[in-house]
């Protein structure tokens, strides 16, 4: 996996990330989802967090 590979999958794990977050905020507005759906909201953002944490040690250490 090169640099540029990389940084594609990062910011695309970024964007799920803010999506997550703009979900979390309209369900916070109002009752629309339950609270298990608002777990997974916030585990699918834990999770790309991770994923975010891991790109980038893999991208220092190929450095």
């Amino acid at each position: 996996m090169n640099a540029m590979t990389i940084a594609h999958m990062a910011g695309v794990l970024t964007s799920a990330i803010q999506a997550a977050d703009r979900l979390e905020l309209d369900a916070l507005k109002g009752p629309a989802l339950a609270d298990m759906d608002l777990d997974r909201i916030r585990n699918i953002k834990r999770d790309c967090s991770t994923c975010i944490s891991l790109l980038d040690q893999l991208g220092r250490e190929r450095r």
